[in-house]
């Protein structure tokens, strides 16, 4: 039985599609050499073989549609390599394996760091044909620690838009839980003794002008947050059950973990260490740190303390989410409109509108719609910095809430976007 081959050489894998059926792979760890990574449920049941350079992982996918075409994935985990000492040369050759990417193929993607081992890491992601013309998509990783090198590839062929976003989201926790030596823990943020000391929910305001897909400039105003707890742990986005380990673990690169120097009241600097993306480079800082009874002040940016709300608190009001984006090439708008009644109950819409003045030699609108979400209506409970709604029908959702002003609730942040209060 035979089988297309793609291409191989340089550090060389010769890839093929599916040249037999090998044993499925099944979740857990892996272990290559002294080497160990998790393997995500998404490539569960995907063909493993044990090639001379590494092991692969392969998946062919069936056509969705009548007109779709067969696609088909690879995964491949090299085996480690001694240290070169030319690990930029390395990767690159490692990159030309895969000989039937176009040589003046340049990276959409190219991300260098280090990881929470303290391994150099490089990222890159290629796209979009074969030298046959095959629609491509492929993702190349490298790790170097002091004594060995580690290479890493994702090749989608083929594959359906909605196929390939869970299959990259997997390789990034693939990589991410990488262990090059027996001593690594991957991407696994954990405070060390003697991290922490901090507590609560602080914001600022940052305001800023920015191009958007229109040809036009919107000025935004975003609320940036850090919620800190007393163990070491601090994120910018809010847990949905309240357990700040859990999160981190889940959302790593919402997370870090903070070191405060020069003493429990004395600190003068703070040291952080964030995870930067799902790949595991993260990113390590040393800034000025002071603090007073509502504020804290990191380097040069000062945070304001913002209280949670007391359990089963009740508003009384409308508030309006809108935006809206607008250039010379057509706009979008809409509005989300929340109401909060004394008695707990809400009622939540909005709507969408937009229109286009793209192909007109006069500039006249040639595309226009409108849409408006489905009235929603029921019961809520503030907890925290916890707004949930439960619709008349049963559905419950959980949104992040806090008020920057601590004394008014003008301005609402729910869900991350401000809300302002209508009339009174």
């Amino acid at each position: 039985m035979t089988g297309r081959r793609l291409g191989a050489g340089g550090a060389g894998l010769g890839l093929v599609l599916l040249l037999f059926a090998g044993p499925p792979a099944r979740g857990g760890e892996v272990a290559l050499g002294p080497s160990r990574f998790d393997m995500p449920a998404v490539f569960e049941g995907w063909t493993r073989r044990e090639a001379g350079d590494g092991l692969v992982f392969e998946r062919v996918f069936e056509p969705t549609g009548s007109r779709g075409r067969k696609g088909a994935a690879i995964l491949i985990v090299a085996k480690p390599k001694p240290a070169t000492g030319r690990f930029d040369d390395a990767f690159a050759a490692f990159v030309r394996s895969l000989n039937q990417i176009p040589s003046d193929n340049k990276p959409l993607t190219a991300k260098t760091g280090e990881t929470l081992d303290g391994h150099r890491i490089r990222v890159e992601q290629r796209c979009c044909r074969t030298r046959d013309g095959i629609r491509m998509s492929a993702w190349h990783i490298g790790i170097a620690t002091k004594t060995s090198e580690h290479f890493l590839m994702l090749l989608m062929l083929q594959t359906e838009r909605e196929q390939e976003k869970p299959i990259r989201e997997g390789f990034e926790a693939l990589v991410g839980s990488f262990r090059s030596r027996p001593e690594d823990r991957g991407l696994a943020l954990a405070p060390a003794r003697g991290d922490g000391g901090l507590d609560g929910l602080y914001s600022r305001t940052r305001t800023q002008l920015r191009p958007n897909a229109f040809g036009g400039m919107d000025f935004t105003a975003d609320q940036d947050t850090l919620l800190f707890d007393k163990g070491g742990f601090y994120t910018t986005d809010f847990p949905r059950d309240g357990d700040m380990a859990a999160h981190c673990r889940a959302e790593p690169t919402t997370c870090g973990t903070y070191t405060l120097k020069g003493g429990w009241f004395s600190a003068d600097r703070i040291e952080r260490v964030e995870g930067e993306d799902g790949f595991g480079r993260v990113s390590r800082s040393s800034e000025a740190f002071s603090r007073a009874k509502d504020r804290l002040t990191l380097g040069d940016v000062t945070y304001f303390a913002v209280p949670p709300f007391a359990d089963g608190h009740r508003f009384d009001g409308t508030w309006n989410h809108s935006f809206g984006l607008s250039g010379a090439m057509g706009s979008v708008g809409g509005t989300h409109t929340l109401t909060l009644t004394p008695d707990g109950r809400f009622t939540r819409e909005g709507g969408v509108g937009f229109s286009s003045t793209g192909g007109s030699m006069d500039g006249s609108t040639v595309v226009a719609g409108h849409s408006r979400r489905p009235v929603r209506a029921g019961r809520y409970t503030v907890s925290g910095y916890r707004l949930t709604l439960t619709d008349d029908g049963g559905s419950s959702e959980a949104l992040s809430l806090f008020a920057p002003d601590r004394a008014s609730d003008k301005l609402l942040v729910i869900g991350g976007a401000n809300y302002l209060k209508q009339g009174r």
